[in-house]
């Protein structure tokens, strides 16, 4: 039997806490499919024209929680704009060892999982029969250490997908660095605009790590003078974990909130209005969503907050967000950006 409302949802989320949290993933991504939550009618003032087309809400969910395209249509019923599933390397990954993802106090996750995932073929596939009923553009992560394999998993997802965030950032690459050099960093974004078929986005680190922050600043200029539609910022923060198998790993959640401010400041004043800016880390409110659309970001995107507060936090998300433009005279999200 469909569930028709979020609240039995909300109760199963809170007992989904009491397991790891690797588990608590796996059992809520096979529940999703049973929520068919009431049809939910944005308002207004909760959209906005953006790479992706109109998005109604300007709200999606993060790479990560769907790895294999499957879920895409039961996880955009929960109220998201749009939804980007994977990373997807060209082939399969199972990933590290366990354990690979631990919870930390403050609403923060750290993960090690390695970038597990069907590789490439399998995962065009899971797409093609999800996607169509998703109702919202689904945007496919592709991740990798080299422009050549980028390029692959690029032009392998042509018509399985409404856009693609290239994932260059993850903990999981060790050896991704050399990517971010100006002359490979200049070859991929030369590669995918000779192949251009769709929009493409870029995800970036956050820019305290001081071995990448001047790469990476140079790599995102280049992005926009080419005319690539749009910057996902930031990704994971890699932090020492002695409770993972390798000792460290990717920080998400209520801590990454200032990093990805900090970023959102940074990249719009290289890129002006070159580019459009997706913000994610940190984003648990309305109030966390506005913040990031007044430095500039046109989309926000939320993950770790959907883990600690459940699948009617998106729902809660718009109705503030209407309600908190409304109280502030604005007419739309339009009106908050610089």
């Amino acid at each position: 039997m469909a569930v028709t409302s979020l609240a039995l949802p909300q109760i199963a989320h809170r007992l989904l806490r009491l397991l790891p949290p690797e588990e608590a993933h796996r059992a809520g991504l096979a529940l999703v499919k049973f929520v068919k939550p009431q049809r939910l009618e944005v308002p207004e003032e909760v959209m906005l024209e953006t790479w992706l087309g109109r998005l109604a809400p300007p709200i999606g969910l993060a790479a990560g929680l769907d790895k294999t395209g499957e879920r895409v249509a039961h996880l955009s019923a929960l109220g998201f704009g749009y939804v980007v599933a994977g990373s997807i390397t060209l082939a399969p990954r199972a990933g590290n060892r366990r354990p690979r993802i631990v919870r930390r106090e403050g609403e923060a996750l750290v993960n090690a999982m390695g970038l597990p995932n069907p590789g490439l073929d399998a995962f065009v596939k899971n797409l093609a029969r999800a996607a169509p009923a998703a109702g919202v553009p689904v945007v496919a992560s592709v991740a990798g250490t080299d422009p050549g394999e980028i390029l692959k998993c690029y032009l392998g997802l042509r018509g399985a997908a409404s856009g693609v965030e290239v994932n260059l950032s993850s903990p999981s690459l060790s050896e991704a660095a050399a990517i971010w050099s100006e002359e490979m960093f200049r070859l991929l974004v030369e590669r995918l605009s000779e192949a251009k078929w769709c929009p493409v986005a870029l995800k970036v680190p956050p820019l305290a790590r001081s071995d990448l922050r001047e790469l990476v600043l140079k790599a995102v200029k280049i992005w926009a003078d080419f005319g690539l539609e749009s910057i996902t910022a930031v990704n994971t923060l890699p932090v020492p974990e002695p409770r993972l198998s390798t000792g460290f790993g990717g920080l998400s959640g209520r801590p990454l909130k200032k990093y990805m401010l900090e970023s959102l400041r940074e990249l719009r004043r290289i890129i002006g209005d070159g580019c459009e800016i997706n913000a994610v880390g940190g984003i648990f409110t309305a109030e966390d969503a506005l913040q990031a659309f007044e430095l500039g970001a046109k989309t926000v995107q939320i993950y770790t907050a959907l883990a600690y507060r459940g699948p009617s936090i998106v729902r809660q998300m718009i109705t503030d967000l209407a309600k908190t433009l409304r109280k502030l005279g604005m007419r739309s999200i339009e009106e908050a950006l610089p």
